[in-house]
């Protein structure tokens, strides 16, 4: 049945038996294999393995992290300076960083995560920070 035209024969004629000798059109599996030209391969670094950098969410959560100097812009624009010292330093640096480490998938994967939790972190100090700050303008615009 090897010779003839099913799918396992032509699976055989076309990959290469199981011995890694090529099977005849005829079914016959003798002969010595054919001599294979030498390929010539640049020798090059081990490609990584897995899947590629998510480079798409280092940029968003870098984006976010600089989109967060809004803020401290904000407060310092109505007045209150000390919210300069709220602002995501280490969210930038750490989005920066993993955008620096592209070709590494783990650390692309590390920094990301490190990035979106001082995005998270930064929010929520800041809905901490702005609650006291609003009743503070709310009282003095009551009794002023």
């Amino acid at each position: 049945m090897i010779g003839g035209g099913g799918p396992r024969a032509f699976w055989e004629r076309e990959q290469r038996s199981a011995l890694g000798r090529p099977v005849p059109a005829n079914g016959a599996a003798g002969g010595p294999p054919p001599a294979q030209p030498p390929t010539a391969r640049p020798v090059t670094a081990p490609r990584p393995v897995g899947p590629p950098p998510r480079v798409g969410g280092a940029v968003a959560a870098l984006v976010v992290a600089v989109l967060t100097l809004a803020i401290p812009a904000l407060g310092a624009s109505l007045g209150l300076w000390f919210f300069l010292l709220l602002t995501n330093l280490p969210g930038i640096g750490l989005g920066v960083t993993a955008l620096a480490k592209i070709p590494d998938t783990a650390e692309v994967e590390r920094f990301l995560r490190y990035t979106w939790a001082c995005n998270l972190a930064y929010v929520a100090m800041f809905v901490v920070f702005l609650v006291p700050v609003l009743v503070l303008l709310a009282v003095t615009a009551y009794y002023s």
